[in-house]
């Protein structure tokens, strides 16, 4: 749009929500041309941790995994098979159970189809 239309700016808004490097994405491509690649499903899910731990910090545990299970949506949205991931999460209240979910999604991905996750469930 910058180069288009010679406007002073841009919003990026909801585009932001479960993507947060997209500033810093956005920020190095205008300094530099070059476009940073997606963050890895590994990635995602460190962070979506990290931002779900800063918030039970500020909220505790029950108002934060509540909160978060929005926010996950939006983590987790364009991954392969994250509809089924979700409509697990929206069930969820505590962290350690987010958390595990989470991590045996995206051992699930990096397995060969067929393979057994740490769950003991495909």
């Amino acid at each position: 749009m910058l180069n288009q239309t010679g406007c002073d700016g841009v919003m990026i808004g909801r585009g932001a929500l479960g993507n947060p490097w997209m500033l810093y994405r956005t920020i190095h491509y205008l300094n530099n041309g070059e476009l940073l690649q997606d963050p890895t499903p590994q990635e995602k899910i460190d962070i979506a941790i990290l931002h779900l731990d800063r918030l039970i910090a500020l909220k505790g545990e029950s108002v934060a995994v509540k909160e978060m299970r929005k926010h996950m949506a939006w983590y987790l949205k364009g991954l392969p098979g994250a509809a089924r991931v979700k409509d697990v999460i929206m069930e969820l209240t505590e962290r350690e159970e987010l958390v595990r979910v989470l991590h045996d999604y995206i051992d699930g991905l990096a397995e060969p189809a067929g393979a057994v996750g740490r769950s003991g469930t495909h």
